[in-house]
């Protein structure tokens, strides 16, 4: 029994070995290089922002790709899905793996205007989070004079908004999500959507950077 089971194990790992190495090589292939480091806090953060203006930015370019007859104006990525910083100057694919670990996927929901006050009085009492495409102040822990891409938030108004499977099932106390007024899967994880639009910033030879813009403030 123990040598069939060391030959095994070695024939196991001459197996894995080519696509380990693969892998490693793959995971310190450089795809964008930041002018500064971007870390994540509240209530905004050149992180936070990076991230969510990124998916905001992906996300109308997945809509418009899918045909769909809407563009998403607010985008949102939870807080304690942000696993590490980015660092200045080369990052790596490992490097996403590292800040994206879990396999969430991009998603559309469409919510009228009371749901994204709710949903931003709920960001507001955590004291901020990445959010794009909104500035609002908090006050009491409520957001107010909110407004969804440069204009007042209207109760009247439908608003489509782009985020991850995850909390759109009602993660991280989001359960305001799940009575969105509809859903549209983008069939693509987060992750890659992140690395595709790093990966084109660095054919273009332009270094990726953030900084915070009082999106989310004190009164």
């Amino acid at each position: 029994m123990s040598d069939s089971i060391t030959q095994l194990d070695s024939e196991l790992v001459s197996l894995y070995l080519p696509y380990k190495n693969i892998l490693e090589k793959d995971m310190s292939r450089v795809i964008a290089v930041s002018a500064e480091e971007m870390v994540k806090n509240r209530p905004e953060s050149s992180l936070t922002n990076f991230l969510a203006d990124l998916l905001l930015v992906e996300g109308k370019k997945i809509a418009t790709e899918m045909g769909k007859n809407f563009q998403p104006a607010i985008s949102y990525y939870n807080y304690g899905g942000i696993r590490t910083f980015l660092p200045e100057g080369e990052i790596t694919i490992g490097k996403i793996f590292e800040l994206m670990p879990f396999e969430n996927e991009l998603v559309f929901l469409e919510l009228s205007g009371t749901q994204v006050q709710e949903f931003l009085n709920i960001i507001a009492e955590k004291g901020g989070d990445s959010v794009g495409g909104v500035r609002f102040k908090i006050s009491e822990n409520n957001a107010e004079n909110v407004e969804v891409a440069g204009k007042s938030l209207s109760d009247k108004e439908h608003y489509w908004l782009v985020t991850n499977d995850y909390v759109a099932e009602g993660g991280d106390g989001l359960e305001i999500f799940t009575k969105r007024k509809n859903f549209v899967a983008g069939n693509i994880k987060i992750r890659d959507v992140i690395m595709v639009h790093l990966e084109k910033k660095l054919e273009k030879g332009q270094k990726i950077s953030s900084k915070p813009d009082g999106r989310i403030s004190y009164e």
